[in-house]
């Protein structure tokens, strides 16, 4: 990490709350940017729209198959869902079409490697994997280089000034100190090196309500390691760059809303203008997603200011934006509520099958679709990982287990004589539901198909 990173930390420019006894350590980062630093050109507020769009089955690689990513790929030609993985795509081509040397990429989070088949076989990189409980089986069939496992809220295992690109698509939410895991990015990453993100974004006050919200609510134990314990505003993106020494090329939103098998995934105007949208509107644009450069030369990192950054002119056609917002907002609207009730109506289907007899019981981990089953007879709620092996001693031998996906893997330890029964694809949210017994497909291998 440069000068500039280091006297951040250690000069105090932005405080880090550490609570104890159970919270988070959580950082509200706030920069008071020096009013003389001189301002870097502002940055495009559009710059999805310069990407190519072609229909992901065309263009992702697909051999070796993987079941999860083809039933996505095979829904809608553009899924919004993976708009996250087709943007850093083009940014990392983008990268390499600029470079005469190979780059070094390190996908920070990396999951099932996902990733790298959106970007493909034909650019010259050594891929990274680096994940808290990396699935080896998938990553390496998806060709990566070198899978590490480490924990985010430690030192990197990675040698400083080492790599061109790092990719963390919504891995920020779930970590104790974002700005600690920011300054190990910066550390990492070369200089001209640059970070692709991107992480579920919204208005900078109720970003703050919710953080407070997080907080209180894991200092209860009400929400589980790993889960979402970070609310992520475009503006606290700007700080936290700001305060790490890394230069924001662009920070944006994703798109509008995003409704899962919807035919308008089919149709590439929607999705330009969901692109349209975000743009205008980055923290309505539900996806806060950036581009950040760590500078050449260390006096050069002092050269832009957040309060720069931020600041938006008026322009030509901004009545037409508000009337465009006016109309997205009540499609969105829309959207969002016949969602949100199809998605209750397909959990509450197969719970319900579940439970149709008097043997069947639920043990479910806590999360807001299933909190109607909270005083089901039938229904054992947990809210914390560590509840989970006392609660499977006490209850029925026929339990099934119900939970999602964000907590799959710190389930794995404490059930491995589960078997899954299925998975409940609700748009924004998997669950699974998991039981003991021989039918079915162990948990473990699951995991590695």
């Amino acid at each position: 990490m440069g000068d500039y990173g280091r006297k951040r930390l250690i000069g105090g420019r932005f405080p880090l709350i550490f609570e104890r006894q159970g919270r988070i350590n959580c950082d509200l980062a706030r920069s008071h940017p020096d009013p003389n630093l001189s301002p870097m050109p502002s940055p495009s507020r559009f710059p999805f729209l310069r990407f190519p769009l072609v229909p992901f089955s065309e263009s992702v690689t697909r051999t070796p198959e993987d079941p999860l990513l083809e039933e996505h790929l095979l829904r809608t030609r553009f899924s919004v869902r993976m708009l996250r993985y087709w943007w850093v795509a083009q940014a990392i081509r983008k990268e390499a079409k600029n470079r005469d040397t190979p780059l070094t990429i390190i996908d920070l989070g990396s999951g099932r490697g996902w990733l790298k088949r959106f970007v493909g076989e034909d650019i010259d990189a050594k891929w990274i994997a680096i994940d808290w409980n990396p699935e080896t089986k998938l990553l390496e069939r998806a060709g990566y280089d070198e899978i590490i496992q480490a924990n985010f809220d430690h030192p990197l295992p990675v040698e400083a000034n080492s790599a061109d690109v790092v990719s963390s698509l919504h891995v920020f939410e779930h970590l104790p100190r974002p700005a600690f895991s920011l300054v190990q990015i910066e550390e990492i990453l070369a200089p001209g090196g640059c970070l692709l993100a991107g992480t579920p974004t919204m208005p900078h006050i109720l970003a703050n309500w919710r953080q407070e919200i997080f907080r209180k609510r894991l200092a209860e134990g009400k929400i589980l390691r790993g889960g979402h314990i970070n609310s992520l505003s475009t503006r606290r993106w700007y700080s936290l760059l700001h305060d790490c020494g890394l230069r924001p090329e662009f920070i944006t939103g994703s798109h509008m809303i995003r409704h899962t098998g919807n035919p308008l995934e089919n149709l590439r105007p929607w999705i330009r203008f969901n692109q349209i949208w975000a743009g205008l509107f980055p923290s309505l644009g539900s996806e806060a997603c950036l581009l950040a450069r760590k500078p050449v030369a260390e006096d050069d990192s002092d050269g832009w200011s957040r309060e720069t950054l931020v600041k938006t002119k008026r322009r030509p056609g901004f009545a037409i934006a508000i009337v465009l917002s006016v109309i997205a907002l009540a499609v969105a609207a829309f959207l969002f509520l016949t969602n949100t009730s199809e998605a209750e109506a397909r959990v509450d289907k197969i719970l319900t099958t579940q439970l149709a007899t008097d043997e069947d019981h639920l043990l479910i981990i806590h999360h807001p679709l299933l909190s109607a089953y909270e005083k089901h007879v039938q229904a054992t709620i947990i809210h914390s990982i560590d509840e989970i092996p006392k609660a499977l001693a006490d209850l029925p031998e026929g339990t099934h287990v119900v939970f999602h996906e964000d907590h799959l893997t710190a389930l794995i330890p404490t059930a491995g004589d589960y078997v899954v029964d299925s998975r409940i694809d609700v748009d924004d949210d998997d669950f699974y539901l998991i039981r003991k017994g021989t039918d079915g497909t162990p948990l473990k291998e699951f995991l590695s198909k």
